[in-house]
């Protein structure tokens, strides 16, 4: 290339680094040479004009292994646009190859054996660049075979792999949809840091209709002047798509998410977004400021507001037949200006508190109400925050990183099944020639003190004790009334019947009645059938 821009480029990347997976050796060894390399890469012309649509130059490389018994080779080519200065600007093409493959990988195998293979892609050249001209190079080739070998190709081993573009000029800076906090897995902003990192999301959809979004950094302020910036990037040209959490959108409007990392000992105190600053392909930067401005991510080490003692009254609880509201609290010290808000949060759904606002319970201790739904097992606490009137906060439990609370509530256990203390049949008599027309109704009085029926199990025995008919059902019982309506087999034959019946709570505890369990209370459930 006779470009002085050109001749820059290369020389900046006149590394080279190749290395391979070999066996040790004594100290005076010399390592056996690397059998991977590159032949040759290149694209197919040195100059394009990119301003239209889908404007394609294949690019083509050769892969070398010189070990003869190597069956399978692989790897990826990095290319990226440079500045003037030689350093990278905007998204790295990951293009993966393999040998054989034409079709499920970005690249595609043009001919040759695992010892010598060529390979093609058609790479289509961004139509925008910061100026009129960009400066487009394959940085770096890594390389794999089945064998073990690995090495990592760069620089003047790559000999002159650039592309110079005439390009359409882009000097409008990417810009954000909205932008908000979004909680991962705690209901509140808080996080807990003394001696664990703690996270926090945001989540923003980024728009830049020219060369298209490349990274961002968030940054927050905090307590004393201090800031702490997190970086996120758009990886669009590689396996994986995404822009840091999400992998929505595409290039011109992608989904982002900015996970944001507190290091242990984090001033505690509130932190609030301070500036987002975006940046395009060609290094358009736009500077954003009062995106949240109701936003405050509290950092606490529990150091000022603190909880202990976490208990659930009652516990347990009896929601066998309905919702119980129990009441979560904890002793609380430290707090200014009184509690304020108490934040409980489980594993379960549908247990959840009712108010946030806690009642003074007198000696230090605060609760507030929590549903605990009708025949839910159990509660487990994985997020308890305490907040002061302040604005101090206290976290606690997994879904905070923070200290276990160690509390769960738990349902009522049962150890008594349900029980029957009468029964009937009617009718009592059939013919055989109505059987099929006619459902015996059986009435079963139900006692169930803690858990109830809910389901139960009908046995039809002839006069040798032999079952002819089952069936069963669900219901829900407690202290009442179960009908069951039975039904009698095809081709009954004429003779003495007997029913029995299984109760089952919910528990998984029951109770049988009849020829092979308990007596009925009120005598044998007799049926006969007569031939007429």
């Amino acid at each position: 290339m006779s470009s002085l821009l050109t001749r820059q480029a290369v020389r900046l990347l006149a590394v080279v680094t190749c290395t391979g997976l070999v066996g040790a050796a004594s100290p005076a060894a010399a390592a056996p040479a690397d059998p991977l390399s590159i032949k040759s890469i290149n694209f197919s012309v040195d100059h394009v004009d990119a301003r239209g649509d889908w404007t394609v130059v294949p690019l083509e490389w050769t892969v070398r292994d010189a070990d003869p018994a190597a069956e399978q080779v692989l790897g990826q080519v990095k290319l990226h646009a440079l500045d003037g200065a030689g350093n990278r600007v905007g998204q790295v093409y990951e293009i993966d190859f393999e040998f054989g493959e034409q079709w499920y990988t970005e690249a595609q195998f043009v001919s040759g054996t695992p010892q010598e293979s060529t390979y093609h892609y058609d790479f289509v050249v961004p139509r925008y660049g910061k100026t009129k001209q960009a400066l487009w190079a394959v940085t770096e080739v890594t390389l794999k075979d089945d064998r073990g070998a690995e090495a990592s190709v760069r620089g003047t081993a790559l000999g002159a792999a650039t592309l110079k573009a005439r390009t359409l000029v882009d000097s409008t800076p990417p810009s954000v949809q909205y932008f908000n906090w979004e909680a991962i897995q705690a209901d509140k902003p808080y996080v807990y840091v003394k001696d664990t990192i703690g996270y926090q999301s945001f989540y923003a959809p980024v728009s830049d209709g020219g060369a298209g979004f490349w990274k961002g950094t968030l940054r927050l302020a905090g307590p004393g002047g201090r800031t702490l910036d997190t970086d996120f990037e758009l990886k669009y040209f590689t396996d994986d798509k995404s822009c840091g959490r999400y992998t929505g959108g595409d290039l011109y409007g992608p989904s982002c998410g900015i996970l944001v990392q507190f290091p242990p000992g984090t001033a505690s105190g509130q932190w609030r977004v301070a500036e987002l600053i975006l940046v395009d392909n060609v290094g358009n930067t736009a500077s954003l400021t009062g995106l949240a401005p109701d936003t405050v991510i509290t950092v606490t080490s529990n150091e000022t507001v603190s909880a202990s003692g976490f208990t659930a009254t009652p516990n347990p609880v009896d929601n066998w037949n309905a919702d119980v509201t129990a009441r979560v609290g904890a002793t609380i010290t430290g707090a200014q200006n009184g509690v304020t808000e108490i934040v409980v949060e489980f594993d379960v759904f549908g247990c959840r508190q009712t108010s946030t606002t806690p009642t003074d319970d007198g000696n230090g201790k605060y609760s507030v109400p929590v549903r605990v739904p009708r025949q839910v097992k159990q509660c487990n606490v994985l997020g308890f925050t305490a907040k002061d009137g302040a604005g101090n906060v206290a976290a606690y439990g997994p879904d905070y990183g923070a200290p276990a609370v160690g509390l769960r509530i738990d349902r009522l256990a049962n150890t008594t099944p349900p029980t029957a203390t009468g029964a009937t049949l009617t009718p009592t008599t059939i013919a055989r020639s109505q059987a099929g027309n006619v459902a015996p109704k059986l009435t079963v009085q139900v006692v169930a003190p803690i858990a109830p029926v809910g389901s139960y199990s009908l046995y039809l025995y002839d006069a040798e004790g032999t079952i002819v008919a089952q069936q069963g059902g669900g219901t829900s019982v407690v202290n009442g009334v179960l009908t069951v309506y039975g039904y009698l087999p095809y081709g009954i034959e004429a003779g003495d019947y007997t029913y029995g019946f299984v109760l089952h709570d919910g528990s998984g505890l029951s109770t049988t009645y009849g020829p092979e369990g308990l007596p009925v209370p009120g005598g044998p459930l007799l049926l006969t059938v007569t031939d007429a």
